[in-house]
């Protein structure tokens, strides 16, 4: 079959892809307690300032500095105990400015008093109910955190796309949200191609392989916050791969298959692509998964549905999960995009890179004397090595435009532990 798709770029192939992608699930209203890991639907704002009112950081006692400091700046105070004032039970009423209130963490400040001086630097006054202490080193707004100091009345608390983690439950909760909406968790249908292909626990014939791929990419399906469906093997045979796709496309908001994108004889996705729907690419130019296939599965009434073949190499498969299928993923699902974090690392040796193509080498992480990372490239950079990939640190990134790198060149490298 005549080839028309040139390699892309990975940033040229998630914008051609990614452009045309939004998001295709509903959403729908559950409760906080059952949100952990869904993406919200909507921006959350929120209903009032947090905390609520001026609270004291510590255990201590509350007074007016700014009143004390008119007469007794710096110098030794003396001060009545005029009130107490605890976490859920604040002193009510109003407060005499030339005394304190004993306080405790979490408690509301009474009106008129501006700064919380710690229960250590205090000591007992001349009678039961006075303390003495000094201001030096004490300033306006000490030990209280302020009324809207975590959060605004009115302001974002978090915004659409968020996935909800344990954090975001309890900042929700403080602000008294007990329901959210939260998108329909996207469905990828994940299947596996060849011949040669077993599912682990079955007996393996001679010349096959346990099928990786499916397993690793359903938990990286997982990992993104969708729902994998596990739609098996498929073996080397257009029409039966042709009826697969079908069925998938009709149950699920994305299809990805591993194996059978390359140009063997038996590979048969491409074809039966071009039947089924359009192909947006073919073609990377990366190391490890140059082919990988994307593009959209039409049904009858129009409707597309986002589909990725990835390469059989599990390696390969992996790469290009993070660099393009799992953001058009997201995306797909309303999800606000998140990759991996990167840290900025030196070469420990001279690397061999070809020119044109952006490689993704698996390395290990140290630190040198100056305590700067250094990538030291793996020795086994096949393709099929699963044993590198869980060995690696990270993937070091070459850039497209660079040719072969020096020992010390700077790298960007996606972080994997």
């Amino acid at each position: 079959m005549p080839d028309s798709f040139a390699p892309q770029t990975i940033e040229m192939a998630l914008q051609a892809i990614s452009s045309q992608i939004s998001e295709s699930v509903s959403a729908e209203r559950i409760p906080l307690a059952a949100a952990g890991g869904r993406f919200l639907a909507h921006d959350i704002y929120s209903p009032q300032d947090v905390p609520a009112h001026p609270l004291s950081a510590m255990d201590g006692f509350a007074f007016s500095l700014s009143t004390l400091n008119k007469t007794t700046r710096n110098k030794p105070l003396s001060l009545r105990v005029t009130g107490k004032s605890l976490a859920g039970r604040p002193l009510e009423g109003l407060v005499d400015p030339a005394g304190c209130v004993r306080i405790f963490t979490g408690a509301r400040v009474p009106e008129g008093l501006d700064a919380v001086i710690p229960q250590e630097r205090v000591r007992q006054g001349a009678s039961e109910d006075t303390v003495e202490f000094s201001t030096d080193g004490i300033s306006p707004m000490a030990n209280i955190r302020q009324a809207g100091e975590d959060l605004a009345g009115g302001a974002v608390a978090l915004a659409a796309g968020t996935r909800i983690s344990p954090q975001a439950i309890a900042l929700l909760a403080s602000i008294g949200i007990a329901e959210v909406g939260v998108m329909r968790s996207l469905r990828v249908g994940v299947l596996s191609t060849g011949d040669e292909v077993a599912d682990p626990g079955s007996p393996l014939p001679d010349g096959a392989i346990y099928d990786a791929n499916r397993p690793l990419l359903i938990e990286l399906i997982r990992e993104i916050g969708a729902i994998p469906i596990d739609l098996g093997i498929v073996r080397d045979d257009a029409e039966s791969l042709r009826h697969h796709l079908r069925h998938a496309a009709s149950i699920a908001d994305a299809v990805i298959t591993s194996g059978g994108v390359s140009v063997g004889e038996a590979d048969h996705t491409r074809a039966v692509m071009q039947s089924l729907g359009e192909i947006a690419f073919w073609k990377l130019a990366i190391k490890p998964g140059r082919p990988l296939a994307a593009g959209w599965i039409h049904n009858e009434t129009g409707q597309r549905t986002p589909f990725f073949g990835l390469p059989g190499n599990p390696v390969a498969a992996f790469v290009t999960f993070q660099g393009i299928v799992g953001p058009c993923l997201q995306r797909l699902g309303g999800a606000t995009p998140v990759q991996r974090p990167t840290v900025r690392a030196r070469l420990a040796k001279a690397t061999k890179k070809t020119f044109g193509r952006t490689e993704f080498l698996r390395c290990r992480l140290t630190r040198d004397a100056q305590g700067d990372w250094l990538a030291e490239i793996a020795a086994s950079q096949g393709a099929a090595s699963i044993k590198s990939l869980v060995d690696a640190d990270g993937l070091a990134v070459l850039p497209h435009d660079a040719g072969p790198l020096a020992a010390g060149a700077a790298v960007d490298v996606l972080l994997l532990k």
